[in-house]
């Protein structure tokens, strides 16, 4: 279960009887506040941290006081009896959780004391602890009482019960200040209204200032301002479609009514020339989310001089749910802002489609029946939701947020919070988890957080306590502290897959798949859990390490450095952006693999010639529903692949100077072909998602090296990688140059390895 569904059902678990022993809100004693007072005061005389990332060998680094810093925090609803365990683990840097809404009494009126107090009493249980807290900006309700005006309006009705959370239910909040069980609600004010960005920057910034004048300013790092229904700057009320307000309509013009955001004329596409409304509509939609993001964090950088660090849950491209209105689409000027240093963001939740024999959803599986894989759990990917090269180019910050449950809990596969997955219900499978994930930080050089939702659930002290689970955290952050700060951290992959989030304007909506069936991730639409969610699963298990770009960052260089580029889902382009990518493919010599409908969309019509110019394929359009399935002997033996429903529209290739991979597999004709194009290989595909061993055929035949003789999941930098066993048995892995086991041996290129499924390997360049 993911972050998105446990704010919903909280009140009703099991988990909340420790909640409530836990979660005294700000109901400190005389005596708490004294002592938090005196914890501060021994901080006097210190100077004020000064946090930065820098890029320097290869990559984004964390600097603190000038010193380059393992950038591994840690995290707890419930710090009181958990940080101790990050103390122990030998993790210095704590990300706290602070609501400002309690705090925030009436127009002007603060008091800040309370948070004060929470931060003074951590110090007193772990003196030594650096802060990064991540500052929640819900609104409260005297706000909302006094500005109707300025609140969310939904297109759909709405459940009385979801309104005035807090004081209908009367909850508690967390030590932090926060209310766990008030995430479902739906009386909050607009993304759009100006009054609320500029009030709330106000308070934001009073907040920022008076810490600085604190001698808290010398352990607090930076900041991580957040808002929206998971606190990840999603809509509040997505399965209601916001937002209809006045401040909305003045953002973005007439708003469509639901039934026109909800249905499309082409089938999984939309129609510009009858549905523009509704693609400018969500443009500017989620402009005005993107331009709240960027207030706030304009607000961090000037109220700290610049000091402290700025960070945001932002960019995500993969597993978004309710994507038209939970999503992303602002992220190129986002990503462009000097204010934010690091984006963050909770490794997949994908629990799957297919079930073991205990009725344990364990892996992905396609229309066929063909196992694609999983990212959580033994044996799973981890993978990460934001195109890393990316944020690397523009010198931020990747940071994973590590949340999976551990054998600690009593029910661990039925929590409020990060589901560890399969195996994560015994000792030797929650070691594996979390070295995969701890592993997987330091081999991709980026930072994490540990997230222990433990205390929610039935694990009072933590998911991860206990002298095994913290005797393996400290091996692995001892070795990112020892070994990062000499490692080329710059990418080492041969392979780039290319995504896009401007496509979500014109593809069919998420409520269009209802009740998503057999889908493996609730309210998603069909385009992003097939062609980016699913796909993603057998993209790791290549046996090679791969990067992740946004489509605005592909450049010419790209395409001469990478073998394979796999367009996931370019379907939605201006005839500029078309011109473009021609340009940069044009006599590279790379292969590109285009998917389903590349360039098929332009922000006027309907253009099947763009989509032919991007890919050198001529193509017939199919108007009526057919099976997404397509059949190919590619990979040696007869396969099929692809999602068992029908849709509209289908493409058909023309196979002049063509050779025909696969067909669809209703005999309507080529959808898998591959032919010379303008000094490149394209490689153009109907459906996905395509299976590894597709994938690693296409890869091979492109002429980037396949690191494992076995589909297992690869990651690398220049001086580090990591391999994730996803079989029992023995495989080879080659590496681009010679690096020893990280536990100790004699450097090689090439080992023979003999591991059991799920098994992970660490390598890294000698020093």
């Amino acid at each position: 279960m993911d972050r998105r569904e446990f704010t919903r059902i909280l009140g009703l678990s099991a988990g909340t009887l420790t909640l409530a022993s836990l979660d005294r809100g700000w109901a400190f004693s005389q005596n708490e506040r004294d002592g938090a007072r005196r914890n501060i005061q021994r901080l006097e005389g210190e100077a004020p941290a000064r946090a930065e990332v820098r890029s320097v060998r290869g990559g984004a680094r964390l600097y603190l006081n000038g010193s380059e810093v393992y950038p591994l925090m840690a995290s707890c609803t419930h710090l009181y009896p958990t940080i101790e365990n990050f103390e122990a683990a030998g993790i210095l840097l704590i990300h706290p959780i602070i609501s400002l809404m309690p705090a925030w009494l009436g127009p002007g009126q603060y008091d800040w004391s309370l948070a004060e107090t929470f931060l003074g009493r951590l110090l007193g249980i772990y003196p030594d602890a650096y802060f990064l807290p991540r500052i929640s900006l819900n609104t409260p309700d005297w706000w909302k009482d006094a500005h109707p005006e300025e609140l969310i309006r939904y297109a759909l009705p709405t459940p009385e019960d979801r309104v005035d959370v807090v004081r209908r239910n009367s909850l508690t909040m967390s030590e932090g200040g926060f209310y766990y069980r008030s995430n479902g609600e739906l009386r909050e004010a607009s993304f759009a209204s100006e009054r609320w960005r500029d009030e709330t920057a106000e308070m934001y910034a009073a907040f920022l200032k008076h810490m600085e004048t604190t001698p808290l300013a010398s352990r607090l790092i930076g900041y991580h301002p957040t808002w929206g229904t998971t606190q990840e700057w999603n809509y509040y009320g997505e399965d209601f479609l916001p937002d209809t307000s006045g401040p909305m309509q003045r953002a973005a013009g007439p708003i469509p009514d639901a039934n026109a955001r909800m249905t499309t004329f082409y089938g999984l596409l939309r129609d510009p020339a009858r549905e523009g409304d509704v693609i400018r509509f969500y443009q500017k939609f989620h402009g005005a989310i993107g331009d709240t993001v960027l207030k706030m964090a304009r607000v961090t950088k000037v109220a700290t001089d610049r000091r402290a660090l700025c960070g945001v849950f932002y960019a995500y491209v993969t597993e978004i749910p309710r994507i038209q209105e939970g999503g992303y689409q602002a992220a190129e000027k986002v990503l462009q802002s000097p204010d934010i240093d690091y984006f963050a963001a909770p490794y997949c939740y994908q629990p799957g489609n297919a079930v073991d024999e205990n009725g344990i959803r364990v892996t992905m599986v396609d229309g066929a029946g063909n196992r694609l894989g999983h990212p959580r759990g033994v044996a799973g990917d981890g993978g990460y939701r934001i195109p890393l090269e990316s944020l690397r180019r523009r010198g931020k910050l990747f940071i994973s947020e590590m949340d999976p449950s551990t054998y600690l809990d009593a029910s661990a596969y039925a929590v409020i919070g990060g589901h560890g997955g399969l195996g994560s219900d015994t000792p030797e499978g929650s070691l594996r988890i979390l070295q995969r994930d701890l592993g997987k930080i330091f081999a991709c050089g980026v930072g994490g957080w540990l997230f222990d939702f433990g205390p929610l659930n039935k694990a009072p002290g933590g998911w991860y306590a206990g002298d095994a689970i913290i005797g393996e955290i400290n091996r692995l952050v001892d070795l990112g502290k020892a070994r990062r700060a000499d490692l080329d951290i710059g990418p080492a992959a041969e392979i780039c897959v290319v995504e896009d989030v401007d496509c979500f304007h014109a593809t069919a909506h998420w409520k269009a798949g209802y009740p998503w069936t057999n889908y493996g991730i609730k309210s998603t639409d069909y385009v992003n859990h097939w062609f980016v969610n699913t796909q993603a699963r057998t993209v790791h298990r290549i046996g090679a390490p791969f990067d992740g770009l946004y489509r605005f960052d592909l450049t010419r260089e790209d395409a001469r450095r990478y073998r394979m580029l796999l367009m996931l889902n370019l379907f939605f382009l201006s005839p500029e952006e078309a011109e473009r990518l021609r340009g940069i493919l044009r006599d590279s010599g790379c292969m590109a693999v285009w998917y389903y409908a590349p360039g098929f969309v332009t922000p006027e019509r309907l253009d099947r010639s763009q989509m032919e110019g991007l890919t050198g394929f001529r193509f017939s359009v199919i108007e009526r529903p057919g099976t997404m399935m397509t059949k190919t002997s590619l990979s040696g033996a007869p396969l099929r692949f692809g999602v068992a429903e029908e849709h509209f529209p289908r493409f058909v290739a023309d196979t002049a100077g063509a050779e025909v991979l696969g067909e669809w597999d209703d005999g309507a004709g080529p959808s898998f072909a591959v032919k010379e194009h303008e000094g490149h290989t394209s490689v153009y595909i109907g459906t996905a998602p395509l299976p590894a061993s597709i994938l690693r055929t296409l890869a091979a035949r492109a002429g980037a090296r396949l690191w494992s003789t076995h589909e297992d999941i690869v990651f690398a930098t220049q001086d580090a990688a990591m391999l994730v066993a996803t079989e029992a048995g023995e495989r080879t892995l080659t590496l681009p140059h010679s690096m020893r086991p990280a536990e100790g041996g004699a450097p090689s290129h090439e080992y023979r390895l003999k591991m059991e499924y799920g098994d992970v390997r660490i390598f890294v360049a000698s020093s």
